[in-house]
């Protein structure tokens, strides 16, 4: 596997890692009472609080493209799904296409270090987070930067998602503060990104996250991410690929 292959999956966990945690910090508040006595950021801040909590969960980040964008000539990634505990470490499944051609490749961050398996060789390879180029994950400082600066909140009701109530909240996040965690974001091509947020009514938990816009300028401007969080407080234990 090459080195740019290798940064480019590293570089993919810490996206969808990075904006799973630091948008899921930035989600819940007030339960019960009408919609008209809900307000946003209260919810907001319970459930930053509540997130920094919870000892991890499972997530599915997916990349939905309108049928009309054109496919990557290098890494693309369609899917990633795995499993995050509260200190970091996290275990995944990605599937992208490279030069048009569909892979599935494992990923485990585990510390200082990251392993990427080889979608051809199923071998493991190491890089350290002090190497990369997108240095090391953080579900504190970074995140919680971006839940901070979540502006234009509105509330748009109690929506049901997986069987849970939850609140529906609205707002835009700054190009530059989905780069500060993220990395990858090519400034200027979205000044900032519409964002859905789904909070449990009674348990102020995250339980999805949307975001639309192209992050870079290869990506069609009509691009949005979901991820959907579940399995939450529920702690995983990663351990070194063999």
């Amino acid at each position: 596997m090459t080195k740019r292959l290798q940064r480019s999956l590293a570089s993919a966990a810490v996206i969808a890692v990075a904006l799973v945690a630091s948008f899921a910090l930035g989600g819940l508040a007030a339960c019960g009472g009408t919609d008209e006595d809900v307000d946003p950021q209260a919810v907001l801040a319970a459930a930053s609080a509540k997130m920094k909590e919870i000892k991890g969960f499972h997530f599915v980040y997916e990349v939905h493209k309108p049928e009309s964008a054109k496919p990557s000539a290098g890494l693309e990634i369609a899917r990633m799904i795995g499993d995050i505990n509260a200190a970091g470490d996290m275990k995944s499944t990605v599937d992208a296409t490279y030069g048009g051609l569909p892979v599935t490749v494992g990923i485990v961050v585990l510390g200082d270090t990251y392993y990427i398996q080889d979608p051809i060789s199923q071998k493991w390879t190491s890089v350290a987070a002090a190497d990369s180029p997108v240095g090391q994950l953080s579900l504190s400082a970074g995140t919680i930067r971006i839940l901070d600066r979540i502006t234009d909140v509105s509330y748009e009701g109690q929506e049901d998602k997986g069987g849970v109530k939850t609140h529906h909240i609205t707002g835009r996040v700054a190009d530059e503060e989905v780069k500060a965690i993220a990395g990858l974001v090519d400034l200027g091509v979205t000044e900032s990104f519409p964002t859905d947020i789904w909070i449990g009514v009674e348990d102020s938990l995250v339980y999805e996250v949307d975001i639309a816009g192209a992050a870079t300028t290869n990506e069609d401007s009509k691009v949005w991410r979901s991820i959907v969080l579940s399995n939450l407080d529920t702690h995983v234990d990663v351990e070194a690929p063999q």
